[in-house]
């Protein structure tokens, strides 16, 4: 990657499949960046000014979907409108990230999972230069290093993991499932959220400390 890049925050679209072609000698669009993001092997996001949505809710009694305006950059959780995108269409999208509430006089940023209706041409897709060095590693085929655990360490921790998903009402047989539901928990947390790809190793890991239920 180039090294100034590799200093910015955000990375514009051209500037990521620049460093792309280079990294993976291929020819790669916009939309093979995209397509690579649907499937969970990076995370698309967008720089937003003026576009007002609503929160997703809950669920609980007395949760009702709140008006909100974007105030930085977003994580876009749904990325196949934007792949799918015509010029001029604005499409629905569901984001991540920093907003304004209509109700406050405070200007105090919240994050919310949101969902508003986007011109694309008001918006400029953005992406972490890590997640592009990471991509372009797996299209060339590099094989990620082992955490460097001992085996009681890496059992211990592959429990612990096991009781995290059973806690969260996550099947980890399930893995490509459960990384789609992470994702929005992850966005509200503002953790960086690991590739399916990774996902699937530790849940697989997870599933070996699970002692079988007695038969009847």
């Amino acid at each position: 990657m180039r090294p100034d890049h590799a200093r910015l925050s955000f990375l514009t679209l051209n500037q990521t499949l620049e460093n792309l072609r280079t990294m993976t000698k291929l020819a790669m669009t916009e939309e093979d960046l995209l397509s690579q993001c649907e499937q969970g092997h990076c995370t698309a996001y967008i720089r937003l000014s003026g576009v007002q949505g609503l929160t997703q809710v809950s669920g609980e009694p007395g949760d009702e979907p709140e008006s909100v305006w974007a105030a930085g950059v977003q994580t876009i959780l749904n990325v196949q409108p934007v792949r799918v995108a015509r010029s001029g269409v604005p499409v629905s999208l569901r984001l991540a990230g920093p907003v304004f509430r209509d109700i406050d006089d405070s200007f105090d940023e919240l994050t919310r999972v949101w969902d508003a209706l986007v011109d694309l041409k008001n918006g400029d897709l953005a992406f972490k230069p890590a997640d592009v060095a990471a991509l372009a590693e797996t299209i060339n085929g590099v094989i990620p290093e082992d955490y460097d655990l001992k085996g009681k360490e890496k059992a211990t921790a592959s429990a612990i993991i096991a009781i995290l998903v059973h806690m969260s009402n996550l099947d980890v047989t399930k893995p490509y499932a459960a990384y789609e539901s992470m994702k929005t928990a992850a966005a509200l947390a503002r953790v960086a959220m690991p590739s399916s790809g990774t996902i699937k190793k530790f849940f697989d890991l997870a599933a070996e400390q699970i002692v079988p239920a007695p038969a009847k």
